[in-house]
């Protein structure tokens, strides 16, 4: 191979790399502005869905506090069992149309406390387990679960979160081993401990300004040895639609600060870090008022109809 071929076949390669990088670097663009234009589409649906929820001929909103407590056990993890408390305040939208109450937004505080017992050849052992998560969640009009369903004549406690692993979960164990003790101490997190299955509507108070429902929960086993037992209290009141938008678009803030705060939870920072926090308490929507607010608004609506 002479001089001219090397040189020939090297300015090939270099202009060959010179395109490749090229076509890299314009799919890349091509790529970031697809993703731009589907940012902007999804924000354009989401202005209009605001804009239509202001039609009352199609839309109502009410703002609710659901409330589950009860008992866990788990005959297959050293026989746990322990105490749930999980509250949800939000806000919802009722489509006349589709005849289903969705929820736009909601803050759900959660808490568990349990123990557990092992026996293991030569030693035992004991858990305490201590859960707590708060989180705030936003859903878009095409994205949001369904709270009661008319169609089907049933509501739905506590529907699936948007997270996983929002709880901090928090377990303290001692064994005992041939005469040798370990303690331990060990952070995880996951999911509420909530399993209370869909009701049948019967027996709920239903009129145009509120709703309640309250009943104990079905008997419920997700997995072989698992089970839930405890009781469902859901209420809602009616709030104008102009209000019911700013409700969730203030919850849709506060998601958005929470996944803020979370993305900087690395950081060793802890000035920044209050201040989130405290900028997240300050836009969270105000709900400390809503069961004392839902519970007059009940005691007034039932007082004018006939007892039954």
């Amino acid at each position: 191979m002479n001089k001219n071929t090397l040189i020939i076949g090297g300015a090939i390669l270099v202009i060959g790399g010179a395109i490749a990088t090229g076509a890299l670097l314009n799919d890349a663009e091509k790529s970031s502005k697809g993703k731009q234009a589907d940012e902007n589409m999804a924000q354009e649906l989401e202005e209009q869905s605001f804009k239509d929820f202001e039609d009352e001929d199609r839309y109502s909103f009410c703002q609710g506090r659901e409330e589950i407590k009860g008992v866990y056990t788990n005959s297959i993890f050293g026989n746990e069992k322990g105490n749930v408390e999980y509250t949800s305040d939000d806000i919802s939208v009722f489509d006349k149309e589709n005849n289903k109450l969705y929820i736009l937004g909601r803050r759900i505080e959660y808490k568990y406390s349990g123990n557990a017992k092992m026996e293991i050849a030569g030693g035992q052992g004991t858990m305490d387990i201590e859960e707590r998560g708060v989180t705030t969640e936003y859903f878009s009009r095409y994205g949001a679960p369904v709270r009661i369903d008319y169609n089907a004549k049933i509501i739905n406690p506590a529907p699936e979160r948007k997270s996983s692993d929002w709880v901090v979960i928090n377990i303290k164990s001692i064994g005992t081993l041939m005469g040798f003790t370990d303690e331990r101490e060990e952070i995880e997190t996951g999911d509420a401990k909530v399993f209370c299955s869909s009701f049948n509507l019967d027996g709920a108070f239903d009129s145009s300004e509120y709703f309640s429902f309250k009943k104990a929960c079905p008997d419920h086993s997700p997995n072989p040895g698992v089970n839930f037992s405890g009781n469902f209290k859901f209420e809602c009141g009616g709030v104008e639609n102009k209000r019911g938008i700013e409700i969730a678009k203030e919850y849709k803030e506060s998601e958005q600060l929470e996944n803020e705060f979370k993305a900087i939870t690395d950081d060793d920072n802890e000035e920044i870090e209050n201040e989130f926090k405290n900028l997240i308490k300050e836009e969270q929507p105000v709900g400390q008022d809503i069961q004392k607010k839902l519970q007059g608004m009940g005691d007034e609506i039932k007082a004018n109809y006939p007892a039954e």
